[in-house]
């Protein structure tokens, strides 16, 4: 039977027929959706065309230098970064009990604790208070604008593989995987304190980057190991904790995820072109790079820069290797 494509009676057409030719109307960029998508398939479309940030320096939006690298802008990150290292150090907050809230989803006694008096630092510095629930918990980074002072002496580089943000949270004897929106995508067993049965009694917090080519979550940071939250730490604190933690945990090669943690380097030119040389692969999605005093945030800090592998000969002068075809991250 042929099915008419002519016009339908609206109170009988689904709901992504509808929301499909709305959205061509409205958003050209859209325009490789077909009449067959499903409602997956433009929220996935939509997720991807309708970033909103009102950063100038976020990475859902153009680099400000693209046109024009070397062009001036009036957006200082560096005086932005030292605002951010003050305002660290006079934050409170109690990471033990908001660590406690995401392992054990309990969030019977939130009240407004976290609030901070100093309501001008408020508008310089976001996410001041620990969000609610699982949404905006990751430390999210700007593009790098302006090559800092201090960049060989306190910054570290690291190769991030193409895969998706996650927070992990291991606890009460299984593992959940939540994106940045805060939905939860899986629960399955590890071997991360809290993550199994075996050790139901601790909980484990990392962010990471999810490939499901390789089944492997990519560790990018730690916030909590075992019910010792660090998100108070320094970056090079929590690195090195992190390292030495995932060294005790073996995995098992029966599980259905692997964790694995990305390596960093100190930002001179020579380590990182070693790091390029060694890491950079076509599973390459980006580089980050952490300021070594920096607190685990919630939201957008410039304490963590990305660029595109193609922007750092231009923004840093570094050597791209050719590209083979391995992951990398081996």
């Amino acid at each position: 039977m042929k099915i008419s494509s002519g016009p339908r009676h609206v109170g009988c057409e689904p709901l992504h027929y509808m929301l499909y030719r709305y959205l061509l109307s409205s958003e050209p960029s859209l325009a490789n959706l077909h009449r067959g998508s499903n409602m997956d398939e433009i929220t996935a479309a939509l997720s991807a065309s309708f970033q909103v940030s009102n950063n100038t320096n976020s990475i859902y939006a153009a680099h400000p230098r693209q046109s024009e690298y070397k062009k001036k802008t009036s957006n200082d990150q560096h005086t932005r970064r030292q605002k951010y290292l003050e305002f660290q150090k006079q934050k409170r907050v109690d990471y033990k009990l908001h660590a406690r809230r995401l392992a054990m989803n309990d969030w019977s006694d939130d009240d407004e604790e976290f609030e901070d008096e100093n309501e001008t630092e408020m508008e310089v510095i976001s996410h001041v208070k620990p969000p609610r629930r699982y949404k905006d918990q990751l430390m999210l980074s700007e593009w790098l604008v302006d090559i800092p002072p201090d960049f060989e002496e306190n910054w570290l580089m690291m190769l991030c593989p193409v895969g998706r943000r996650n927070l992990v949270v291991a606890a009460r004897g299984s593992t959940n995987n939540y994106s940045k929106s805060g939905y939860r995508i899986n629960t399955f067993t590890s071997g991360l304190p809290g993550g199994n049965k075996l050790s139901s009694s601790g909980y484990t917090l990392l962010d990471c980057i999810f490939s499901e080519v390789d089944k492997t979550f990519y560790i990018l940071d730690i916030m909590c190991w075992n019910q010792h939250p660090v998100y108070d730490c320094d970056t090079e604190f929590r690195f090195f904790w992190l390292n030495s933690k995932i060294q005790e945990m073996s995995n098992n090669p029966n599980d259905s995820y692997q964790f694995k943690v990305l390596p960093n380097c100190k930002c001179t030119k020579e380590n990182m072109n070693k790091s390029l040389e060694k890491g950079l692969s076509k599973n390459t999605d980006g580089v980050l790079f952490y300021h070594k005093e920096s607190f685990y945030t919630f939201g957008t800090t410039p304490l963590v820069l990305w660029l595109k592998p193609d922007m750092l000969p231009e923004m840093l002068g570094l050597k791209l290797p050719e590209i083979e075809n391995n992951s990398g991250m081996e």
